[in-house]
């Protein structure tokens, strides 16, 4: 857990001014407080709460994966990023959107509960323009958006998280008592981040993402046939995913199945812009090199 808030502290301060000691603070208290009588224990995870366990996944990807240093290109992503969570069902979370370029080579996305989302520089060098970007960043706005990471979580998990907040409530606690608490809190965090970096998502969870992501970018004035014709290139190039988030993602083919009837329900479409392409190659240009 140490080597967890350390993370915190160090890198996730892209996200916020706040130090992760604060943070800490913030999710017990917020549990706690949030948790007035015994009988609330098994209470459903309040906004503020799924901000603090996404923070602590997103710090947990981090520690894998460094951050771009690339600032402009993180700030290009955030830019079309948020456009499409303001298009999505969920524009407002917590603690607001989040977008940042990691560094790996594997061809990537996490969506943290809350609104962090992490795309890898390998993921975008295989995209062809910006309309694509969008696809995938769409893809993993509607986990957030829909709290695919926080079904995760076992119940009685959460569950004995409360009891423990909920047993100290007006009390002072020992050091005893807080590492209870930190130990539970991490075994709640361990649940998420083994799905979001591990087995990934369900299969009806990256249906529903795929479909809701779709409508997502059309809504946000992208061409939502570009996240077809990037399946379309996975499928040419027969990319499989073996572990990781995307091995739970149907093959290329199935998805465009799918993707095909809700295109159908869509429109107008816009069209695949050029100056949005010429955007994208400017900005990813330097991976390349």
């Amino acid at each position: 857990m140490k080597k967890v808030l350390t993370i915190l502290f160090s890198t996730l301060m892209l996200f916020s001014s706040v130090a992760v000691a604060q943070d800490w603070g913030k999710i017990v208290s917020s549990t706690v407080g949030g948790i007035q009588q015994l009988a609330e224990a098994s209470k459903d995870i309040t906004p503020s709460e799924e901000h603090y366990i996404g923070r602590a996944v997103a710090a947990m990807i981090l520690s894998k994966y460094p951050l771009s240093d690339n600032a402009a290109l993180t700030n290009y992503v955030n830019k079309v990023g948020l456009l499409l969570a303001n298009a999505s069902d969920r524009p407002v979370t917590y603690g607001g959107y989040h977008f940042a370029v990691i560094k790996s080579d594997m061809p990537n996305a996490y969506a943290c509960p809350g609104g962090i989302i992490l795309i890898s520089d390998a993921l975008l060098r295989e995209l062809a323009n910006e309309d694509q970007l969008a696809a995938v960043l769409s893809h993993e706005v509607a986990h957030v958006a829909h709290r695919h990471g926080i079904n995760a979580i076992k119940k009685s998990r959460w569950t004995k998280f409360g009891f423990y907040a909920a047993g100290e409530v007006g009390k002072q606690y020992t050091s005893e008592q807080t590492g209870q608490l930190a130990q539970e809190f991490q075994n709640v965090v361990m649940d998420v981040a083994k799905k979001v970096m591990e087995s990934g998502y369900s299969k009806s969870d990256e249906k529903d993402a795929d479909s809701s992501g779709m409508k997502f970018a059309a809504a946000a004035g992208y061409n939502p046939l570009e996240m077809i014709g990037f399946m379309r290139m996975q499928a040419e190039k027969n990319v499989g995913h073996v572990g990781g988030p995307f091995s739970s993602h149907p093959e290329p083919k199935s998805r465009i199945s799918i993707l095909d009837e809700v295109v159908s329900s869509l429109s107008p479409l816009s069209d695949t812009n050029n100056s949005r392409t010429a955007r994208f190659k400017q900005h990813t240009s330097a991976l390349h090199q």
